[in-house]
């Protein structure tokens, strides 16, 4: 593509420089059009590339822009009681003690943990709960606490709520697919999430009853880390909404952080079916919670407001989630594109197109290389000269004085 371009002004400069060189031979000027052709095709190629470049940063900016990408963070949780511990299978019950991190000192919780054919069954009492203050407290954007299952290598994974009914928390029974884990609370601004938030309250200590006749579970390491997208959130103190109920805050909270991510951001629609299921997504959590709302106003107390308002908050993390994905697919393909594109220009610079020769000039042949002519060829070309034809015309004069002398 930039070589064509090249070669089609190198042509049109070469015609525009033989008209050139036909109307200043009278002087003795001949043109030097190589020099111009060259420059021209440098400063050709430059202006492209800067093209391209601006082509694949501007998106990126627009993104960082809306603060709708972020980079993957890992989290350390640095403890020294922190443990990963891996259940027997069918052992029976393993009773774990989680504690307290610098954000809720007091907050403590025991779990019960049995391996089950397939699963691992997770079963905490209300009464083993303890010292965890509101959640909005740590921040504006957190609104609730969710339990996860932390694999070794970082992987978190959402096991559920921690619900609260007048300040009391409720029973959590539980599952996860892990053999071999840590647990963790986090606050976050809707049950809902994919990832967690780095706002880490709790985490599991190891096995809470030491003196055990048979371990049921083993303690394979102690560095508790994890991964999340989800970091930049509202860390100031908020304040306890009167009377709202906090599934309906949850549900305002995850549509509006949805709105903001990834390609949601965006003014502009894109036309790509991925896109428009996204988006669409977002439409759905927009609906159920205009249902959560308009069954609050007539009614505080209908259980429909907690069962849209949830669906809301599903619905909406699905469009978060999706969005960041895309975007990120998005920058992954800009950059493959630009690679080609800076591929093919080095290709083109590194492959010059050849000149072609100016118009009304010959290019003088190698005469190592040039075949030697034939001897008749020779003689024609003699034959052609007017000197050649002078100095035979004076020898030949010569020849009869000579004669015409010796015969007087």
């Amino acid at each position: 593509m930039l070589g064509d371009d090249c070669k089609t002004l190198a042509v049109l400069s070469k015609r525009l420089g033989a008209g050139s060189f036909l109307s200043h031979s009278s002087l003795g000027d001949a043109p030097k059009s190589s020099q111009p052709i060259r420059n021209s095709c440098v400063l050709l190629l430059r202006f492209r590339f800067i093209a391209i470049m601006l082509l694949a940063v501007a998106p990126s900016l627009g993104a960082q822009r809306h603060a709708d990408l972020t980079p993957l963070k890992v989290v350390e949780v640095k403890q020294l009681d922190g443990e990963i511990l891996s259940y027997r299978h069918l052992a029976g019950t393993t009773v774990v003690q989680m504690r307290g991190s610098r954000l809720a000192p007091q907050a403590s919780i025991r779990v019960n943990v049995g391996t089950r054919p397939g699963f691992v069954k997770l079963d905490i009492n209300r009464a083993s709960i303890s010292g965890l203050e509101p959640a909005y407290r740590l921040g504006k954007d957190f609104l609730t606490y969710v339990l996860w299952s932390v694999s070794m290598d970082g992987r978190a994974s959402n096991l559920g709520e921690i619900t609260f009914k007048d300040d009391r928390p409720m029973n959590m029974n539980v599952t996860t697919t892990y053999q071999t884990f840590w647990l963790m609370v986090t606050a976050e601004p809707y049950y809902a999430v994919d990832e967690p938030s780095p706002m880490l309250v709790l985490y599991s200590a190891g096995v809470a009853a030491r003196k055990q006749t048979k371990k049921k579970a083993l303690n394979v390491g102690s560095k508790l880390f994890y991964f999340t997208h989800y970091t930049t959130y509202d860390t100031a103190a908020g304040t306890a909404a009167e009377a709202t109920p906090n599934e309906l805050l949850q549900a305002r909270k995850a549509i509006d952080l949805a709105s903001g991510s990834g390609i949601l951001a965006a003014k502009r629609q894109g036309t790509e079916l991925e896109q428009q299921y996204i988006r669409q997504a977002l439409l759905q959590a927009r609906d159920f919670l205009a249902r959560a709302e308009d069954a609050y106003k007539k009614d505080a107390r209908n259980r429909d407001v907690i069962q849209f308002a949830r669906t809301a908050a599903q619905t909406a993390e699905d469009a978060r989630s999706l969005a960041l994905d895309e975007a990120r697919d998005q920058r992954v393909r800009q950059a493959d594109k630009l690679e080609q594109e800076v591929t093919q220009l080095r290709q083109n610079t590194a492959q010059p197109a050849p000149e072609e020769p100016q118009a009304g000039r010959e290019v003088d042949p190698d005469p190592e290389s040039a075949p030697a002519p034939s001897l008749p060829a020779r003689l024609a070309s003699v034959a052609r000269q007017p000197a050649m034809w002078f100095a035979l015309l004076g020898w030949g004069v010569a020849v009869v004085l000579l004669f015409r002398r010796r015969f007087v």
